[in-house]
């Protein structure tokens, strides 16, 4: 390649993010970064390792032995089986997403699509150590953070109609495992382009319940992981993948070359978005969360019953509404999107775990009956980025009106290690012996020592006996 067309490559958004990229270390990165880094891991594999009984996870499971017969080098978690990288990468990645239990505030779920896809090409390429895994992860989170807020940010682009973890995670995917294989600047910018050219997911899923919200995940680890290693051979990518003015990411799914886009790759190296990703405390999607801490509240504070209840007035945006309306759900997915359902749930139990997004729970009449008295108006003057407002009014007389700024999980409302332990174990004892769980605990949170990450493999890769009642029967 000559002067001018490296010149060319280095100048663009892809090229500022690979320089990045190809140079940085773990020893860059803060101390707390790191630290919270392993607490994302451990949080993902717990999620990952619950969501193993799912059905999504089943019928993926059942589908990587038809897509990869004979198996493969990489692992399909818990199931002591192996499937070729990318395939191993997808059914990861849709278990890791399957309880929507996974971290949040990335593309959005970052987890989801770095960890598989990193997991996938460790297996696949035997070299690497936990410093570079992290060193991957960090990278992988930083770039599709710094893409979203680049493409408006989560709500915005959310509101056009694409699922973020489709359309940014295979950039997360790509950077994570490029870094992890040591990919130079220039292949890495050809990994970044070749994610950034094959990437989507549309929130059709939303009208029905689909599974297809599970696969985004899954797609984009899988997609990010074959980027990274087409790259590695020398398989070029678009340099201007981003900013292209026909067909550049920014241009066609987000909203133009505003301020944002152009700024994507501005200040890399100094507050890592890592930081920024949060832990999920509901089983169900971030935009019903500061709903549920205020029902929660209301129902510890004030005594709440549920049979109390008159009514549940929610102010909220025409976004929210569409998005979480659905006041009688009829499939995990729809329970998981529906606010009605799970303020009922909230004020019911006074939780909202995973258990209650099964069929076990779904369609049960006492959480039904309270789901019909919550109603949600549409306020086109609010904020995309403002969270609702609850009115609860008692059959008494008395109102309780409250709003969470913050959700509980969010990097600004932040959920303590212990209780990210906690979640994790609890989680884990679902498919694991607790020996098993408590050695892979003990892995991630040391990963960056020598054998820690082929640990952490090995037992991933051992078939598990779940404990967990049969998510099979849910409905749906």
């Amino acid at each position: 390649m000559d002067a001018a067309a490296a010149a060319q490559e280095a100048g663009t958004l892809s090229g500022a993010f690979a320089r990045f990229g190809a140079a940085f270390s773990l020893d860059d990165v803060p101390e707390d970064d790191r630290r919270y880094a392993k607490l994302l891991l451990l949080d993902l594999l717990g999620c990952a390792l619950a969501g193993l009984d799912t059905e999504e996870a089943r019928l993926a499971r059942r589908a990587a032995r038809a897509l990869s017969p004979g198996g493969g080098d990489a692992a399909l978690w818990g199931a002591d089986e192996g499937a070729h990288p990318g395939i191993a990468a997808m059914v990861n990645g849709t278990a890791a997403h399957a309880l929507e239990l996974d971290d949040f505030h990335g593309v959005d779920h970052s987890g989801a699509v770095t960890v598989p896809a990193l997991m996938a090409a460790a297996d696949a390429g035997g070299e690497a150590d936990g410093r570079r895994f992290l060193e991957g992860m960090v990278f992988g989170y930083e770039v599709g953070r710094r893409l979203l807020d680049g493409a408006g940010g989560y709500r915005r682009h959310n509101a056009t109609g694409w699922h973020t973890t489709g359309t940014l995670g295979s950039f997360a995917a790509a950077a994570a495992v490029s870094k992890l294989l040591g990919l130079d600047e220039r292949r890495m910018l050809w990994a970044l382009g070749i994610a950034g050219s094959f990437t989507g997911g549309s929130w059709a899923f939303n009208l029905d319940g689909a599974m297809s919200k599970r696969y985004h995940a899954g797609a984009a680890a899988q997609t990010g992981l074959q980027a990274a290693f087409l790259a590695r051979e020398g398989f070029t990518g678009p340099a201007s993948v981003l900013e292209a003015g026909r067909g550049g990411y920014f241009p066609l799914y987000g909203e133009g070359m505003t301020p944002a886009a152009r700024s994507a790759a501005e200040g890399l190296g100094r507050d890592f978005r890592i930081g920024w990703a949060g832990v999920k405390v509901y089983a169900c999607c971030r935009g019903i969360h500061s709903a549920l801490d205020v029902a929660l509240d209301f129902r510890r504070r004030h005594g709440l019953r549920a049979e109390e209840i008159e009514s549940v007035h929610v102010l909220c945006t025409p976004v929210q509404k569409g998005q979480l309306g659905l006041s009688l759900p009829k499939t995990r997915i729809e329970a998981q999107f529906s606010l009605p359902y799970s303020t009922a749930v909230a004020f019911l139990h006074g939780e909202a775990g995973y258990e209650f997004f099964t069929g076990k729970w779904i369609g049960n009449p006492e959480i039904e009956a309270l789901a019909r008295r919550v109603t949600l108006e549409a306020d086109g003057a609010r904020s995309l980025e403002e969270e609702p407002v609850l009115t609860v009014r008692m059959r008494d007389g008395r109102a309780f009106t409250g709003q969470q700024p913050v959700p509980t999980g969010d990097p600004a409302n932040p959920v303590p290690e212990a209780d990210i332990r906690a979640k994790y174990r609890a989680l884990a004892a679902r498919c694991l012996a607790p020996e098993a769980a408590g050695r892979l605990e003990e892995a991630v949170l040391a990963l960056d020592r020598r054998g820690r990450l082929a640990e952490v493999r090995a037992i991933l890769a051992a078939r598990v006996e779940s404990e967990m009642a049969s998510i099979g029967a849910e409905a749906g």
